[in-house]
């Protein structure tokens, strides 16, 4: 069997380009009486098992393909082309999206007719690295097209853009900065955005998508305090003389919250529209105050803030699904649609519409770097969704009866 002819075919089922000699070949490629339930079954097995991780994902996708392969030597001769069912279809989709980085799998019901897979999308690009500077006296500079170089003098800071798009703050000496007041900037994210600053004392901050964060340009005094709005993934610089704070704005649904750390990585999730803010920890401690709630948290912990005064515990929380933002993909662990959409509808600038019931949960990783119709064309290969996509608003509706 040609591995590589079955993964460029099992590509253009996946996005609708299928013309019907090609369809065809795929069928004689891939279909087996009697091997599909099989080989579901033994891809739903891989994928589901503990033993799946990020480092793990080139030694599981040479697991399926090497099953694969066996399968299909085993075919017997003389069987003509049909169509394959709409079951193997999207097993065998899931091979080829591993293979190429991404995967996908419904622990719902996945009874979309083989034609939903066909169904051409609109396309809307992925979001990409970009953000609004503010500057003290209110100006703002679009780093999308602001390219590299020395940008202002903030109080005692130079911004410079580096040419890999971050943003830096270079102070001047201790003693040249002593006595003056501290001056503010805020970098915000504009969704389809997203970002990084190193700040002036080395801290390093990655923004995600519709998210802010408002920090003096040099730190002074007791500590070193910022504010985050959205979504934030923090490693803090060490300073004991100096703790690092940061704070959310807080919203109509949830209560501003406050960290602590000395020296140590997390992430932090505080969207004005979600219920919730939640710290998670990757190395080091912190220490979450939410009105006379106290708490602190080690490593591959989460706390999960929804009314003042309550810090709620997730001690075995999947630390590499909440910063998958940072490192380029989306991670879905059994999570339903609207809280994938959401997601997607930060990342893609994309408005989102239910037009009825949806009850698959959905488990996968899917690259960021993707336009939107290779995402949705997934789901609906994999079943129990399908979507209408107009300009930037995308429709979600239940799975046809």
């Amino acid at each position: 069997m040609d591995n590589q002819e079955l993964g460029i075919l099992l590509e253009k089922y996946i996005t609708g380009d299928l013309s019907p000699a090609q369809r065809t070949r795929l069928a004689q490629l891939v279909e087996q009486p009697g091997q599909q339930e099989a080989l579901e079954g033994f891809v739903h097995q891989v994928m589901m098992s503990d033993a799946f991780a990020g480092q793990h994902e080139e030694r599981v996708k040479e697991a399926i393909i090497a099953q694969l392969e066996k399968r299909m030597a085993e075919r017997p001769g003389g069987q003509g082309a049909r169509v394959f069912s709409i079951r193997w279809a999207a097993a065998a989709a899931v091979v080829i999206l591993l293979a190429g980085g991404a995967w996908l799998w419904s622990r719902g019901k996945s009874e979309a007719p083989a034609s939903m897979a066909q169904q051409p999308l609109h396309d809307v690009p992925p979001g990409h690295e970009g953000a609004v500077l503010t500057l003290a006296d209110g100006r703002q500079i679009v780093l999308d097209s602001s390219g590299s170089g020395a940008l202002a003098k903030q109080g005692n800071a130079s911004v410079i853009r580096l040419s890999a798009g971050e943003l830096t703050y270079q102070a001047e000496s201790t003693s040249a900065s002593a006595g003056a007041g501290m001056v503010y900037n805020t970098l915000t994210t504009p969704r389809g955005r997203r970002t990084s600053v190193l700040l002036s004392d080395g801290t390093r901050v990655w923004l995600n998508a519709a998210s802010s964060i408002r920090y003096p340009t040099v730190f002074s005094g007791k500590n070193r305090t910022v504010e985050v709005s959205g979504e934030a993934y923090f490693e803090v610089a060490k300073d004991a003389a100096m703790p690092f704070i940061v704070r959310t704005t807080g919203s109509s649904l949830q209560p501003p919250v406050e960290i602590q750390v000395l020296g140590t990585s997390f992430n932090i999730s505080a969207y004005n529209d979600d219920d919730e803010i939640s710290t998670t920890l990757t190395a080091g401690s912190v220490k979450v105050i939410n009105g006379p709630a106290l708490q602190l948290i080690t490593p591959g912990q989460q706390l999960v803030a929804k009314d003042k005064g309550k810090l709620e515990l997730n001690p075995g929380v999947d630390v590499q699904k909440v910063i998958a933002w940072k490192d380029g993909y989306f991670l879905f662990n059994n999570d339903d649609l609207p809280t994938i959409m959401k997601q997607l509808s930060r990342w893609y600038d994309i408005e989102v519409h239910f037009d009825g019931p949806v009850s698959a949960h959905y488990t996968g990783k899917i690259g960021r770097q993707v336009n939107i119709s290779q995402v949705l064309n997934l789901f609906q290969a994999v079943g129990g969704v399908r979507f209408s996509v107009q300009n930037k608003e995308v429709r979600v509706l239940p799975p046809a009866m």
